[in-house]
């Protein structure tokens, strides 16, 4: 009997090693899903620029075939000046799970396309393919060959041999502190390169390193590339050329707030939200009346059960009125949560309920 409960034991064990590094565990598994990024420059010595952040929206819009994997489908838009941005999509890309690997279809996008050489557009454009990219059970430090292809070039009187390739390394797990909270996440480097190649020595050209971060169900939380140079000199020509790094960080998803009615209140009032129970958007309605005085602001704050803060939503001088602020829960777990509002004096908390 105890040999059977050792040999169930062991057996539980190896199922939740391999199941905990099911590459499919760490991607949404509902289509519908949402990312809300921060896009944040890093400038030549890779400091943050946080004064010119754009914005980015990724959605998990469908599940199809791509070129023959089945694919899940992301797409998405960058570089907003704000999440209420109204613009089409500008991307799309094509993520698919076997095993313990995230395979991804790679297309010209992903390479740099500011080298100004001739002619590699199109080598480029010959390597786009699936590649198994993410290998969540490869070795902590072992660094794996993604792609790589040769080709050659012509540069004034030179025949130049080029060889493109991408590595990938999985590091150590970290925890990412983001603005749902902390993830325990897999992280990866992928390493992009295009290289001179003479002999057996592979001389840069540029590599650029892209440090990306997953967490379970979540999928990327962070992701990290910095700002490097294309060095030319080994063709004769004086060109150090920047390619502008970046950082993608989780951010809160947009929320609006709009008057429904200018008639002045008589008192302050925070309604119930409807719907409640919600999944994922639901409504919050208050009254604000005339001001004794100066006119303070007015703020409506969102908290998780143990009473961190999640959102603000409002947190601004409001004229008199009845107003109605739209939360998206879309990233947030099944809870409790607890919402409010704070005029002078004046607060109020309500609870709501989210299922999904």
């Amino acid at each position: 009997m105890k040999k059977l409960l050792l040999l169930f034991i062991i057996g539980f064990l190896i199922n939740s090693m391999v199941y905990s590094q099911n590459a499919s565990t760490y991607f949404p598994s509902s289509t519908g899903y949402k990312w809300y990024y921060k896009n944040i420059p890093l400038d030549s010595n890779n400091n943050p620029q946080v004064n010119l952040a754009t914005y980015r929206i990724d959605t998990f819009a469908v599940v199809t075939t791509y070129n023959g994997l089945s694919a899940n489908v992301v797409r998405l838009k960058d570089h907003l000046l704000s999440f209420l941005q109204n613009t089409p999509y500008n991307d799309t890309n094509y993520f698919n799970f076997q095993t313990t690997n995230g395979w991804q279809y790679l297309s010209v996008s992903m390479f740099p396309d500011s080298i100004p050489l001739p002619g590699l557009l199109n080598f480029f454009r010959s390597m786009e393919n699936w590649y198994s990219v993410f290998r969540f059970a490869q070795s902590v430090g072992s660094q794996y060959t993604i792609v790589q292809k040769d080709t050659t070039i012509q540069v004034d009187t030179i025949t130049a041999p080029l060889r493109a390739k991408i590595l990938g390394t999985r590091l150590n797990d970290e925890v990412v502190s983001t603005v749902y909270g902390n993830y325990t996440a897999k992280k990866f480097v992928l390493l992009f390169g295009l290289y001179l190649h003479v002999i057996i020595i592979d001389i840069p050209i540029v590599v650029q390193p892209d440090t990306t971060w997953f967490a379970q169900n979540v999928w990327m939380v962070k992701k990290v590339t910095p700002t490097v140079r294309i060095d030319l000199s080994n063709f004769g020509i004086a060109v150090n050329i920047p390619i502008p790094g970046n950082m993608y960080e989780l951010s809160l998803p947009p929320i609006g707030i709009r008057n429904i009615s200018s008639e002045v209140p008589e008192n302050i009032n925070l309604y119930q939200n409807y719907p409640n129970p919600f999944n994922p958007v639901t409504k919050i309605k208050f009254d604000l009346p005339f001001r004794r005085g100066v006119g303070g602001m007015t703020s409506l704050k969102i908290y998780d059960i143990t009473g961190k803060e999640i959102s603000t939503l409002v947190n601004e001088q409001l004229s008199p009125g009845t107003y109605e602020v739209t939360f998206d829960a879309v990233n947030l777990s099944s809870g409790t949560y607890f919402y409010k509002i704070q005029d002078g004096d004046f607060t109020e908390t309500k609870k709501m309920l989210l299922i999904k």
